[in-house]
Protein backbone atom coordinates (compact mmCIF):
# COMPACT_ATOMS: atom_id res chain seq x y z
CA UNK A 1 0.00 0.00 0.00
CA UNK A 2 1.06 3.57 -0.69
CA UNK A 3 2.36 5.27 2.46
CA UNK A 4 1.70 9.01 2.94
CA UNK A 5 4.72 11.19 3.35
CA UNK A 6 5.24 13.30 6.43
CA UNK A 7 4.59 16.53 4.44
CA UNK A 8 1.18 15.29 3.17
CA UNK A 9 0.06 14.37 6.68
CA UNK A 10 1.04 17.76 8.04
CA UNK A 11 -0.80 19.51 5.20
CA UNK A 12 -4.02 17.57 5.80
CA UNK A 13 -3.92 18.22 9.53
CA UNK A 14 -3.48 21.93 8.97
CA UNK A 15 -6.56 22.27 6.76
CA UNK A 16 -9.51 24.06 8.41
CA UNK A 17 -12.24 21.91 9.86
CA UNK A 18 -14.84 23.63 7.69
CA UNK A 19 -13.37 21.81 4.68
CA UNK A 20 -14.23 18.45 6.17
CA UNK A 21 -11.01 17.36 7.82
CA UNK A 22 -11.03 16.13 11.36
CA UNK A 23 -8.25 18.45 12.50
CA UNK A 24 -6.18 18.22 15.64
CA UNK A 25 -7.44 18.51 19.21
CA UNK A 26 -5.75 21.89 19.41
CA UNK A 27 -7.69 23.13 16.39
CA UNK A 28 -10.95 21.79 17.82
CA UNK A 29 -10.28 23.63 21.09
CA UNK A 30 -9.58 26.88 19.25
CA UNK A 31 -12.80 26.61 17.25
CA UNK A 32 -14.74 25.79 20.41
CA UNK A 33 -13.28 28.83 22.18
CA UNK A 34 -14.11 31.07 19.21
CA UNK A 35 -17.69 29.81 18.96
CA UNK A 36 -18.13 29.96 22.72
CA UNK A 37 -16.79 33.51 22.82
CA UNK A 38 -19.06 34.59 19.97
CA UNK A 39 -22.06 33.02 21.64
CA UNK A 40 -21.28 34.68 24.98
CA UNK A 41 -20.69 38.01 23.25
CA UNK A 42 -24.07 37.81 21.53
CA UNK A 43 -25.80 36.94 24.81
CA UNK A 44 -24.04 39.77 26.65
CA UNK A 45 -24.86 42.25 23.86
CA UNK A 46 -28.52 41.21 23.80
CA UNK A 47 -28.80 41.42 27.59
CA UNK A 48 -27.18 44.87 27.53
CA UNK A 49 -29.64 46.05 24.89
CA UNK A 50 -32.58 44.54 26.82
CA UNK A 51 -31.47 46.28 30.01
CA UNK A 52 -30.96 49.64 28.28
CA UNK A 53 -34.24 49.50 26.35
CA UNK A 54 -36.23 48.54 29.46
CA UNK A 55 -34.62 51.30 31.48
CA UNK A 56 -35.04 53.80 28.65
CA UNK A 57 -38.74 53.01 28.26
CA UNK A 58 -39.35 54.37 31.76
CA UNK A 59 -38.15 57.82 30.67
CA UNK A 60 -40.03 58.15 27.41
CA UNK A 61 -43.45 59.67 26.91
CA UNK A 62 -45.33 56.40 27.53
CA UNK A 63 -44.37 56.49 31.26
CA UNK A 64 -43.67 52.79 31.71
CA UNK A 65 -42.12 53.18 35.17
CA UNK A 66 -41.86 49.39 35.66
CA UNK A 67 -39.29 49.41 32.85
CA UNK A 68 -36.75 50.90 35.27
CA UNK A 69 -37.13 47.92 37.61
CA UNK A 70 -36.78 45.39 34.80
CA UNK A 71 -33.80 47.23 33.32
CA UNK A 72 -31.88 47.42 36.61
CA UNK A 73 -32.74 43.79 37.45
CA UNK A 74 -31.33 42.54 34.12
CA UNK A 75 -28.30 44.78 34.60
CA UNK A 76 -27.67 43.31 38.08
CA UNK A 77 -28.11 39.65 37.05
CA UNK A 78 -25.59 39.91 34.23
CA UNK A 79 -23.13 42.08 36.16
CA UNK A 80 -22.99 39.57 39.02
CA UNK A 81 -21.76 36.84 36.67
CA UNK A 82 -18.69 38.61 35.24
CA UNK A 83 -15.29 37.46 36.43
CA UNK A 84 -13.19 39.81 34.31
CA UNK A 85 -13.04 43.53 34.98
CA UNK A 86 -12.60 44.43 31.29
CA UNK A 87 -15.77 42.57 30.28
CA UNK A 88 -17.68 44.12 33.18
CA UNK A 89 -16.64 47.64 32.16
CA UNK A 90 -17.46 47.02 28.51
CA UNK A 91 -20.90 45.73 29.44
CA UNK A 92 -21.58 48.75 31.67
CA UNK A 93 -20.52 51.11 28.89
CA UNK A 94 -22.80 49.42 26.34
CA UNK A 95 -25.76 49.59 28.74
CA UNK A 96 -25.05 53.20 29.68
CA UNK A 97 -24.38 54.34 26.13
CA UNK A 98 -27.46 52.67 24.67
CA UNK A 99 -29.68 53.88 27.49
CA UNK A 100 -28.51 57.47 27.08
CA UNK A 101 -29.07 57.29 23.32
CA UNK A 102 -32.69 56.42 24.16
CA UNK A 103 -33.01 58.96 26.97
CA UNK A 104 -31.37 61.82 25.06
CA UNK A 105 -32.44 61.04 21.50
CA UNK A 106 -33.94 64.53 21.34
CA UNK A 107 -30.43 66.03 21.37
CA UNK A 108 -30.10 65.21 17.66
CA UNK A 109 -33.19 67.07 16.37
CA UNK A 110 -32.55 69.93 18.82
CA UNK A 111 -28.98 70.55 17.62
CA UNK A 112 -30.02 69.91 14.02
CA UNK A 113 -32.74 72.53 14.35
CA UNK A 114 -30.37 75.06 15.92
CA UNK A 115 -27.28 74.53 13.75
CA UNK A 116 -28.53 72.84 10.56
CA UNK A 117 -25.38 70.71 10.86
CA UNK A 118 -26.05 66.98 10.68
CA UNK A 119 -22.51 65.98 11.67
CA UNK A 120 -22.59 68.26 14.71
CA UNK A 121 -25.99 66.82 15.65
CA UNK A 122 -24.74 63.23 15.56
CA UNK A 123 -21.56 64.14 17.43
CA UNK A 124 -23.57 65.95 20.10
CA UNK A 125 -25.89 62.99 20.69
CA UNK A 126 -23.25 60.27 20.57
CA UNK A 127 -20.66 62.32 22.45
CA UNK A 128 -23.01 63.23 25.29
CA UNK A 129 -24.33 59.65 25.47
CA UNK A 130 -20.79 58.31 25.72
CA UNK A 131 -19.93 60.87 28.40
CA UNK A 132 -23.07 60.09 30.40
CA UNK A 133 -22.32 56.36 30.08
CA UNK A 134 -19.29 56.92 32.31
CA UNK A 135 -21.76 56.98 35.22
CA UNK A 136 -22.47 53.30 34.50
CA UNK A 137 -18.79 52.52 33.87
CA UNK A 138 -17.76 54.01 37.21
CA UNK A 139 -20.45 51.93 38.89
CA UNK A 140 -19.14 48.78 37.15
CA UNK A 141 -15.55 49.54 38.15
CA UNK A 142 -16.26 49.98 41.85
CA UNK A 143 -18.93 47.28 41.98
CA UNK A 144 -16.51 44.71 40.52
CA UNK A 145 -14.60 44.72 43.80
CA UNK A 146 -17.52 45.37 46.14
CA UNK A 147 -19.52 42.41 44.81
CA UNK A 148 -17.28 40.02 46.76
CA UNK A 149 -18.90 41.35 49.95
CA UNK A 150 -21.88 39.06 49.46
CA UNK A 151 -23.36 39.62 52.93
CA UNK A 152 -23.94 43.31 52.21
CA UNK A 153 -24.14 43.22 48.42
CA UNK A 154 -27.53 44.90 47.70
CA UNK A 155 -26.87 47.60 50.31
CA UNK A 156 -23.39 48.18 48.89
CA UNK A 157 -24.77 48.40 45.34
CA UNK A 158 -27.48 50.86 46.42
CA UNK A 159 -25.07 53.10 48.31
CA UNK A 160 -22.69 53.05 45.36
CA UNK A 161 -25.44 53.98 42.88
CA UNK A 162 -26.63 56.89 45.02
CA UNK A 163 -23.04 58.06 45.59
CA UNK A 164 -22.43 58.27 41.83
CA UNK A 165 -25.70 60.13 41.22
CA UNK A 166 -24.76 62.55 44.01
CA UNK A 167 -21.23 62.97 42.62
CA UNK A 168 -22.71 63.87 39.22
CA UNK A 169 -24.92 66.49 40.90
CA UNK A 170 -21.98 68.01 42.81
CA UNK A 171 -19.85 68.25 39.66
CA UNK A 172 -22.76 69.77 37.72
CA UNK A 173 -23.48 72.35 40.40
CA UNK A 174 -19.90 73.46 41.04
CA UNK A 175 -18.47 73.10 37.53
CA UNK A 176 -20.68 71.94 34.69
CA UNK A 177 -22.38 68.69 33.73
CA UNK A 178 -25.83 67.47 32.79
CA UNK A 179 -27.56 65.61 35.68
CA UNK A 180 -30.66 64.86 33.61
CA UNK A 181 -30.68 61.19 34.68
CA UNK A 182 -31.53 60.18 38.22
CA UNK A 183 -33.00 56.68 38.45
CA UNK A 184 -35.68 57.83 40.90
CA UNK A 185 -37.15 60.22 38.32
CA UNK A 186 -38.53 57.19 36.46
CA UNK A 187 -41.15 56.72 39.21
CA UNK A 188 -42.72 60.18 39.06
CA UNK A 189 -46.24 58.77 38.58
CA UNK A 190 -45.91 56.28 41.43
CA UNK A 191 -46.98 58.77 44.12
CA UNK A 192 -46.94 56.55 47.22
CA UNK A 193 -43.50 55.21 46.28
CA UNK A 194 -41.79 58.60 45.87
CA UNK A 195 -42.96 60.36 49.06
CA UNK A 196 -39.71 59.29 50.76
CA UNK A 197 -38.12 62.14 48.75
CA UNK A 198 -39.19 64.59 51.47
CA UNK A 199 -36.49 62.94 53.63
CA UNK A 200 -33.90 61.57 51.23
CA UNK A 201 -34.44 63.56 48.07
CA UNK A 202 -34.86 61.64 44.82
CA UNK A 203 -31.80 59.60 45.84
CA UNK A 204 -33.91 57.57 48.29
CA UNK A 205 -36.12 56.37 45.44
CA UNK A 206 -33.03 55.33 43.45
CA UNK A 207 -31.69 53.50 46.52
CA UNK A 208 -34.83 51.39 46.95
CA UNK A 209 -34.99 50.40 43.26
CA UNK A 210 -31.34 49.29 43.22
CA UNK A 211 -31.58 47.49 46.59
CA UNK A 212 -34.63 45.46 45.57
CA UNK A 213 -33.35 44.64 42.08
CA UNK A 214 -29.89 43.56 43.27
CA UNK A 215 -31.55 41.47 46.02
CA UNK A 216 -33.70 39.67 43.44
CA UNK A 217 -30.63 39.23 41.22
CA UNK A 218 -28.99 37.22 44.01
CA UNK A 219 -31.70 34.59 43.55
CA UNK A 220 -30.24 33.90 40.11
CA UNK A 221 -26.66 33.54 41.32
CA UNK A 222 -24.62 31.04 43.29
CA UNK A 223 -25.08 32.72 46.63
CA UNK A 224 -25.81 31.08 49.98
CA UNK A 225 -29.42 30.27 50.71
CA UNK A 226 -29.27 32.34 53.90
CA UNK A 227 -28.15 35.38 51.91
CA UNK A 228 -30.96 34.99 49.40
CA UNK A 229 -33.55 34.66 52.17
CA UNK A 230 -32.10 37.59 54.12
CA UNK A 231 -32.15 40.07 51.24
CA UNK A 232 -35.51 38.92 49.95
CA UNK A 233 -36.91 39.56 53.42
CA UNK A 234 -35.18 42.96 53.68
CA UNK A 235 -36.51 43.95 50.24
CA UNK A 236 -40.07 43.12 51.23
CA UNK A 237 -39.56 45.01 54.50
CA UNK A 238 -38.12 48.05 52.71
CA UNK A 239 -40.91 48.12 50.12
CA UNK A 240 -43.54 47.68 52.83
CA UNK A 241 -42.13 50.47 54.97
CA UNK A 242 -41.86 52.81 51.99
CA UNK A 243 -45.43 52.03 50.89
CA UNK A 244 -46.84 52.67 54.39
CA UNK A 245 -44.84 55.87 54.72
CA UNK A 246 -46.06 57.04 51.31
CA UNK A 247 -49.71 56.33 52.09
CA UNK A 248 -49.38 58.06 55.46
CA UNK A 249 -47.81 61.15 53.84
CA UNK A 250 -50.49 61.29 51.15
CA UNK A 251 -53.24 61.27 53.79
CA UNK A 252 -51.48 63.81 56.01
CA UNK A 253 -50.67 66.20 53.15
CA UNK A 254 -54.13 65.86 51.61
CA UNK A 255 -55.75 66.75 54.93
CA UNK A 256 -53.40 69.72 55.28
CA UNK A 257 -54.00 70.98 51.74
CA UNK A 258 -57.77 70.85 52.22
CA UNK A 259 -57.72 72.75 55.54
CA UNK A 260 -58.56 76.40 54.72
CA UNK A 261 -56.03 76.74 51.89
CA UNK A 262 -54.92 79.99 50.29
CA UNK A 263 -56.48 80.51 46.89
CA UNK A 264 -55.15 82.59 44.00
CA UNK A 265 -56.78 82.85 40.57
CA UNK A 266 -53.81 82.10 38.33
CA UNK A 267 -53.32 82.31 34.56
CA UNK A 268 -50.47 80.24 33.13
CA UNK A 269 -49.58 81.55 29.68
CA UNK A 270 -48.29 79.26 26.92
CA UNK A 271 -47.87 81.77 24.07
CA UNK A 272 -46.02 79.56 21.56
CA UNK A 273 -43.95 82.51 20.28
CA UNK A 274 -40.68 80.56 20.15
CA UNK A 275 -40.86 80.08 16.38
CA UNK A 276 -41.61 83.76 15.73
CA UNK A 277 -38.59 84.89 17.72
CA UNK A 278 -36.31 82.44 15.92
CA UNK A 279 -37.50 83.83 12.58
CA UNK A 280 -36.84 87.39 13.72
CA UNK A 281 -40.52 88.30 13.81
CA UNK A 282 -40.42 89.86 17.26
CA UNK A 283 -42.99 92.54 16.39
CA UNK A 284 -45.60 89.86 15.71
CA UNK A 285 -45.10 88.48 19.20
CA UNK A 286 -46.79 91.55 20.69
CA UNK A 287 -49.89 90.86 18.61
CA UNK A 288 -49.89 87.20 19.63
CA UNK A 289 -49.69 88.09 23.32
CA UNK A 290 -52.39 90.77 23.04
CA UNK A 291 -54.79 88.29 21.45
CA UNK A 292 -53.96 85.66 24.06
CA UNK A 293 -54.70 88.13 26.86
CA UNK A 294 -58.30 88.48 25.65
CA UNK A 295 -58.98 85.11 27.33
CA UNK A 296 -58.41 86.80 30.72
CA UNK A 297 -61.21 89.34 30.37
CA UNK A 298 -63.84 89.02 33.08
CA UNK A 299 -62.09 86.02 34.69
CA UNK A 300 -60.83 87.85 37.79
CA UNK A 301 -57.27 86.64 37.33
CA UNK A 302 -55.00 87.68 40.24
CA UNK A 303 -51.60 86.45 39.04
CA UNK A 304 -50.35 86.07 35.46
CA UNK A 305 -47.34 83.81 34.86
CA UNK A 306 -45.45 84.08 31.59
CA UNK A 307 -42.74 81.63 30.55
CA UNK A 308 -39.11 82.29 29.73
CA UNK A 309 -38.59 84.27 26.51
CA UNK A 310 -42.02 85.24 25.18
CA UNK A 311 -40.83 88.54 23.68
CA UNK A 312 -37.81 89.65 21.71
CA UNK A 313 -34.98 91.39 23.53
CA UNK A 314 -34.71 92.06 27.25
CA UNK A 315 -37.70 92.63 29.50
CA UNK A 316 -35.82 95.64 30.85
CA UNK A 317 -36.01 97.40 27.46
CA UNK A 318 -38.29 100.45 27.42
CA UNK A 319 -40.76 98.94 24.94
CA UNK A 320 -41.14 95.63 26.80
CA UNK A 321 -41.43 97.30 30.20
CA UNK A 322 -44.18 99.61 29.00
CA UNK A 323 -46.01 96.72 27.34
CA UNK A 324 -45.96 94.60 30.52
CA UNK A 325 -46.90 97.54 32.77
CA UNK A 326 -49.93 98.17 30.57
CA UNK A 327 -51.05 94.54 30.97
CA UNK A 328 -50.91 94.73 34.77
CA UNK A 329 -52.82 97.99 34.70
CA UNK A 330 -55.48 96.68 32.31
CA UNK A 331 -56.10 93.42 34.20
CA UNK A 332 -55.24 94.70 37.69
CA UNK A 333 -52.93 91.74 38.25
CA UNK A 334 -49.22 91.30 38.93
CA UNK A 335 -47.22 89.27 36.40
CA UNK A 336 -44.12 87.14 36.48
CA UNK A 337 -42.21 87.47 33.23
CA UNK A 338 -38.99 85.72 32.21
CA UNK A 339 -36.26 86.35 29.69
CA UNK A 340 -33.08 88.36 29.23
CA UNK A 341 -32.42 91.10 31.77
CA UNK A 342 -29.92 93.95 31.96
CA UNK A 343 -29.10 94.84 35.54
CA UNK A 344 -26.30 97.17 36.62
CA UNK A 345 -24.84 96.96 33.14
CA UNK A 346 -24.67 93.14 33.09
CA UNK A 347 -26.71 90.68 31.07
CA UNK A 348 -28.62 87.95 32.93
CA UNK A 349 -31.28 85.36 32.34
CA UNK A 350 -33.92 86.52 34.77
CA UNK A 351 -37.53 86.72 35.89
CA UNK A 352 -39.25 89.89 37.08
CA UNK A 353 -42.39 90.59 39.05
CA UNK A 354 -44.32 93.33 37.22
CA UNK A 355 -47.16 95.53 38.45
CA UNK A 356 -48.67 98.66 36.91
CA UNK A 357 -45.72 100.55 38.46
CA UNK A 358 -43.21 98.36 36.57
CA UNK A 359 -40.64 95.93 37.94
CA UNK A 360 -40.98 95.55 41.72
CA UNK A 361 -38.45 92.72 42.15
CA UNK A 362 -36.47 90.25 40.07
CA UNK A 363 -34.51 87.00 40.17
CA UNK A 364 -31.36 86.17 38.21
CA UNK A 365 -30.73 82.61 37.06
CA UNK A 366 -27.94 81.00 39.08
CA UNK A 367 -27.17 77.91 37.01
CA UNK A 368 -26.75 78.61 33.32
CA UNK A 369 -26.83 76.08 30.48
CA UNK A 370 -23.29 75.22 29.32
CA UNK A 371 -22.73 76.14 25.64
CA UNK A 372 -26.30 77.42 25.52
CA UNK A 373 -26.06 80.44 27.83
CA UNK A 374 -22.33 80.55 28.51
CA UNK A 375 -19.05 78.92 27.43
CA UNK A 376 -17.36 76.95 30.26
CA UNK A 377 -13.82 77.93 31.31
CA UNK A 378 -13.78 80.89 28.97
CA UNK A 379 -10.73 82.37 30.71
CA UNK A 380 -8.73 79.30 29.77
CA UNK A 381 -10.37 78.20 26.52
CA UNK A 382 -11.34 81.61 25.13
CA UNK A 383 -8.74 81.51 22.35
CA UNK A 384 -9.76 77.95 21.43
CA UNK A 385 -13.45 78.93 21.21
CA UNK A 386 -12.57 81.92 19.06
CA UNK A 387 -10.37 79.95 16.66
CA UNK A 388 -12.90 77.10 16.41
CA UNK A 389 -15.87 79.39 15.86
CA UNK A 390 -17.63 77.99 18.95
CA UNK A 391 -20.16 80.39 20.44
CA UNK A 392 -22.92 80.17 23.01
CA UNK A 393 -26.24 79.42 21.30
CA UNK A 394 -28.37 82.08 23.01
CA UNK A 395 -25.90 84.55 24.52
CA UNK A 396 -23.09 85.15 26.96
CA UNK A 397 -24.91 85.61 30.26
CA UNK A 398 -23.72 86.20 33.80
CA UNK A 399 -24.85 83.85 36.61
CA UNK A 400 -26.93 85.14 39.49
CA UNK A 401 -25.43 85.29 42.97
CA UNK A 402 -28.31 84.53 45.35
CA UNK A 403 -29.56 80.94 45.60
CA UNK A 404 -32.07 81.87 48.29
CA UNK A 405 -33.65 84.83 46.48
CA UNK A 406 -37.43 84.88 46.87
CA UNK A 407 -40.04 87.29 45.53
CA UNK A 408 -43.16 88.57 47.31
CA UNK A 409 -46.52 88.41 45.61
CA UNK A 410 -48.98 90.92 47.08
CA UNK A 411 -52.70 90.24 46.51
CA UNK A 412 -55.44 92.05 48.45
CA UNK A 413 -52.94 93.16 51.08
CA UNK A 414 -51.80 89.56 51.63
CA UNK A 415 -48.15 88.68 50.95
CA UNK A 416 -47.12 85.34 49.47
CA UNK A 417 -43.36 84.75 49.24
CA UNK A 418 -42.40 82.41 46.41
CA UNK A 419 -39.27 81.03 44.78
CA UNK A 420 -38.44 81.25 41.09
CA UNK A 421 -36.46 78.72 39.07
CA UNK A 422 -35.66 79.03 35.40
CA UNK A 423 -35.47 76.08 32.98
CA UNK A 424 -32.18 74.20 33.64
CA UNK A 425 -32.38 75.02 37.36
CA UNK A 426 -35.05 72.36 37.80
CA UNK A 427 -32.15 69.87 37.92
CA UNK A 428 -30.55 71.40 41.03
CA UNK A 429 -32.31 70.62 44.34
CA UNK A 430 -29.97 72.92 46.26
CA UNK A 431 -31.52 76.04 44.71
CA UNK A 432 -35.05 74.93 45.60
CA UNK A 433 -34.03 74.01 49.14
CA UNK A 434 -32.40 77.41 49.63
CA UNK A 435 -35.58 79.19 48.55
CA UNK A 436 -37.83 76.99 50.69
CA UNK A 437 -35.56 77.56 53.69
CA UNK A 438 -35.78 81.32 53.04
CA UNK A 439 -39.56 81.17 53.38
CA UNK A 440 -40.96 80.44 49.90
CA UNK A 441 -44.53 79.12 50.15
CA UNK A 442 -44.63 77.92 46.56
CA UNK A 443 -42.38 77.77 43.50
CA UNK A 444 -42.72 79.09 39.98
CA UNK A 445 -40.68 77.32 37.32
CA UNK A 446 -40.53 79.06 33.95
CA UNK A 447 -38.91 77.61 30.87
CA UNK A 448 -38.58 77.81 27.12
CA UNK A 449 -38.88 74.16 26.10
CA UNK A 450 -39.34 75.08 22.45
CA UNK A 451 -35.74 73.97 21.84
CA UNK A 452 -36.80 70.40 22.63
CA UNK A 453 -39.25 70.30 19.69
CA UNK A 454 -42.03 67.69 19.79
CA UNK A 455 -40.06 65.04 21.70
CA UNK A 456 -40.14 63.30 25.09
CA UNK A 457 -37.84 65.97 26.57
CA UNK A 458 -40.61 68.39 27.72
CA UNK A 459 -42.20 65.57 29.74
CA UNK A 460 -38.80 64.52 31.10
CA UNK A 461 -38.24 68.12 32.16
CA UNK A 462 -41.67 68.27 33.82
CA UNK A 463 -41.15 65.08 35.83
CA UNK A 464 -37.99 66.51 37.43
CA UNK A 465 -40.16 69.28 38.94
CA UNK A 466 -42.35 66.64 40.60
CA UNK A 467 -39.48 65.68 42.91
CA UNK A 468 -38.64 69.28 43.77
CA UNK A 469 -42.21 69.74 45.06
CA UNK A 470 -42.09 66.62 47.27
CA UNK A 471 -38.61 67.34 48.61
CA UNK A 472 -39.76 70.68 50.01
CA UNK A 473 -43.54 70.08 50.33
CA UNK A 474 -44.18 73.20 48.28
CA UNK A 475 -46.46 73.31 45.21
CA UNK A 476 -45.18 74.44 41.82
CA UNK A 477 -46.64 76.57 39.05
CA UNK A 478 -44.91 75.91 35.76
CA UNK A 479 -45.17 78.05 32.63
CA UNK A 480 -43.42 77.19 29.36
CA UNK A 481 -43.35 78.86 25.97
CA UNK A 482 -44.45 75.76 24.04
CA UNK A 483 -45.61 73.35 26.79
CA UNK A 484 -46.07 71.77 29.22
CA UNK A 485 -47.65 74.21 31.65
CA UNK A 486 -48.49 72.57 34.95
CA UNK A 487 -49.65 72.84 38.55
CA UNK A 488 -47.92 70.31 40.79
CA UNK A 489 -49.09 70.05 44.39
CA UNK A 490 -46.94 69.35 47.46
CA UNK A 491 -47.42 65.59 47.01
CA UNK A 492 -45.92 65.69 43.52
CA UNK A 493 -49.34 65.12 42.02
CA UNK A 494 -49.75 66.91 38.70
CA UNK A 495 -53.10 68.59 39.32
CA UNK A 496 -53.12 70.25 35.93
CA UNK A 497 -51.08 69.95 32.73
CA UNK A 498 -51.54 71.74 29.41
CA UNK A 499 -52.69 69.36 26.71
CA UNK A 500 -50.53 70.00 23.66
CA UNK A 501 -47.06 71.06 22.64
CA UNK A 502 -46.54 73.97 20.22
CA UNK A 503 -50.06 75.28 20.60
CA UNK A 504 -51.11 78.47 22.31
CA UNK A 505 -52.90 77.89 25.62
CA UNK A 506 -54.16 80.11 28.42
CA UNK A 507 -54.70 78.02 31.52
CA UNK A 508 -56.82 79.66 34.24
CA UNK A 509 -57.61 77.96 37.55
CA UNK A 510 -57.82 78.48 41.31
CA UNK A 511 -54.36 77.71 42.65
CA UNK A 512 -54.79 76.32 46.16
CA UNK A 513 -51.92 75.92 48.62
CA UNK A 514 -51.36 75.87 52.34
CA UNK A 515 -49.18 78.38 54.18
CA UNK A 516 -46.43 76.37 55.84
CA UNK A 517 -44.07 77.32 58.61
CA UNK A 518 -42.68 73.82 58.94
CA UNK A 519 -39.89 72.72 56.65
CA UNK A 520 -39.20 69.17 55.50
CA UNK A 521 -36.28 67.09 56.68
CA UNK A 522 -34.76 67.41 53.22
CA UNK A 523 -35.15 71.19 53.16
CA UNK A 524 -33.37 71.50 56.52
CA UNK A 525 -30.69 68.82 56.25
CA UNK A 526 -30.26 68.57 52.49
CA UNK A 527 -28.39 65.61 51.01
CA UNK A 528 -27.42 63.96 54.29
CA UNK A 529 -28.84 60.63 53.06
CA UNK A 530 -26.64 60.80 49.94
CA UNK A 531 -23.63 61.68 52.11
CA UNK A 532 -24.31 58.66 54.34
CA UNK A 533 -24.36 56.53 51.19
CA UNK A 534 -21.01 58.03 50.18
CA UNK A 535 -19.58 57.15 53.61
CA UNK A 536 -20.73 53.54 53.35
CA UNK A 537 -19.53 53.27 49.76
CA UNK A 538 -16.03 54.36 50.77
CA UNK A 539 -16.13 51.93 53.72
CA UNK A 540 -17.38 48.99 51.65
CA UNK A 541 -14.90 49.65 48.89
CA UNK A 542 -12.04 49.96 51.37
CA UNK A 543 -12.89 46.59 52.95
CA UNK A 544 -13.35 44.98 49.52
CA UNK A 545 -9.97 46.24 48.30
CA UNK A 546 -8.29 44.99 51.47
CA UNK A 547 -9.70 41.49 50.82
CA UNK A 548 -8.74 41.72 47.15
CA UNK A 549 -5.13 42.66 47.93
CA UNK A 550 -4.93 39.93 50.57
CA UNK A 551 -6.21 37.26 48.17
CA UNK A 552 -4.06 38.46 45.26
CA UNK A 553 -0.74 39.18 46.95
CA UNK A 554 -1.04 37.63 50.40
CA UNK A 555 -0.29 34.05 49.36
Amino acid sequence: MFKKSKEIKETEESLPIIFGNKGTKKQKNIVFVILSTLFKSVIIALSALASAISLGSAFLANNEYLGAWIGILLFAIVLNNFRKLSISLLYCFVVGFTFNLILLYWIYPTVQFGTQDQVMSFLSLFGLSALMALQFVLFGLLYFYIKNLTWVLPAAASCLWVSIEFLHQVIAFNFFAFPWFVLGYSQFENLAFIQISSITGAYGVSFIIVFVCFSIAMLFGSYKAKQKILFTFLSVLLLGFNFLFGKSEIKKQTDLINTTPNQIKVALMQPNTHGLLLLGKGEQAYSVLRKQLLALKGKGVEFIVWPETSLEGTFTSKENKEFLKSISEAYQAPQLFGGSQVKEGKLYVGAALFTKEGIVDSYQKNKLVPFGEFLPFQNILGRFYENSGITSMTGDFNPGKNLDKILNLSINKAAFPFGVNICFEALFPKIWRSQAAAGAQFFVNISNDGWFLDTAAPLQHLRINVFRSIENRRPILRATTTGYNAWIDSLGNIRFRSENLFEQETDIFNFKFQTRGKKTFYTVFGDIFALICVFFTVSFWGVAMAFYVQETYGK
